[in-house]
């Protein structure tokens, strides 16, 4: 969004600004605002974490994921149980997304640490959307990675 400053040649400019955005999209064929909500859709999400050097457990799971408006949220499991794992954030025009996982450990065997059942827990997500697919991680003492499809 163009703010525009100093009066009535600031709001022309702004104008100008939103008329020529318009104009560009047209002659290369692209719709205005497009690209806003390109990942918007259903999405099949896989969580793969290996053998931590402390001895935790590999697992691997899927989940589904919504991404509306470009803000994505998948959610697996009963919220509030143990084993539940929402992940939520937006996703950004280039494919970037700033994402959080926060969840509630099940077994402690495949916990860092050992960590207790029904133990809380959050992760920054770091991820990389293009077309259909999309792929990221979260870094703690193993890496996980997320492998997003569109459906």
């Amino acid at each position: 969004m163009v703010k525009a400053v100093g009066g009535a040649s600031g709001k022309r400019t702004a104008t100008g600004i939103r008329f020529a955005a318009v104009l560009a999209s047209l002659a290369f064929g692209i719709p205005a605002g497009a690209g806003e909500a390109r990942f918007d859709g259903k999405w099949d999400v896989t969580l793969s974490c290996p053998k931590s050097p402390e001895g935790a457990l590999a697992y691997s799971y899927e989940f589904p994921a919504e991404v509306k408006d470009s803000v994505l949220h998948g959610e697996r499991g009963i919220p509030g149980e143990p084993g539940w794992l929402q992940l939520d954030g937006r996703i950004k025009n280039d494919g970037s997304a700033a994402l959080v996982a926060q969840g509630i450990t099940n077994i402690p065997a495949y916990a860092l640490y050992r960590l207790p059942k029904g133990t809380q827990y959050t992760r920054a997500v770091t991820a990389q959307f293009e077309g259909a697919s999309g792929s990221g991680s979260w870094v703690t003492r193993r890496i996980c990675e997320f492998r997003f499809k569109k459906r």
